[in-house]
């Protein structure tokens, strides 16, 4: 019988599971573990708030920053809407599925690039670079979880981080839809 190849999450799973047999025969006393699988899904959701959290606040300082024309200004300000509502939407989930609070907002100089970004092509391209990064957390963190829940937020807004690379990409002239599948950073 062929099987597919073994991911991380397979390796993880079954270490966990076999962890309790291995201490049982070896007459360590089975005490309760932190559950790898709720880690690898904290790491995974915290890292999809993060990557949003991350967008919403240099969207906001590129939107105020007086760098963009005003047509380029109102997508930021409806992009800043859109990160701000997946970070809450994320943080939520966080809590209600994990008991866990989100990680807390950047300051803007902790945001690589925004304090550089001194004209209008610069500031789009990194937002362009940080929806990019919001998909590739989002993506990450799909493959840390099978929750229902929590797959059916990410699929949402994925799907509107999608949406939000087109715009990006008109914004600066570019093809605005390169490739099938949005890959993330």
């Amino acid at each position: 019988m062929a099987h597919g190849p073994m991911t991380r999450r397979h390796v993880l799973v079954a270490t966990a599971a076999l962890a309790p047999v291995l201490a049982a025969a070896k007459g360590t006393p089975v005490a309760p573990s932190l559950d790898v699988y709720k880690r690898e899904q904290l790491l995974g959701i915290s890292g999809a708030v993060a990557a949003e959290q991350t967008a919403m606040v240099a969207f906001e300082a590129i939107a105020n920053g007086g760098l963009l024309d005003p047509r380029a200004t109102a997508t930021m300000r409806i992009l800043l809407d859109h990160a701000t509502f997946h970070a809450s939407v994320l943080g939520e989930s966080l809590k209600s599925e994990l008991g866990e609070d989100p990680p807390l907002p950047p300051k803007r100089t902790q945001i690589q690039g925004l304090e550089s970004a001194r004209t209008r092509e610069a500031a789009l391209r990194l937002a362009l670079r940080l929806e990019q990064r919001a998909v590739g957390a989002h993506l990450a963190a799909v493959r840390r979880t099978n929750n229902a829940q929590v797959l059916k937020t990410i699929a949402g807004i994925v799907g509107s981080d999608g949406q939000s690379l087109v715009l990006l990409r008109q914004l600066l002239n570019e093809a605005s839809v390169p490739a099938a599948f949005e890959r993330g950073l």
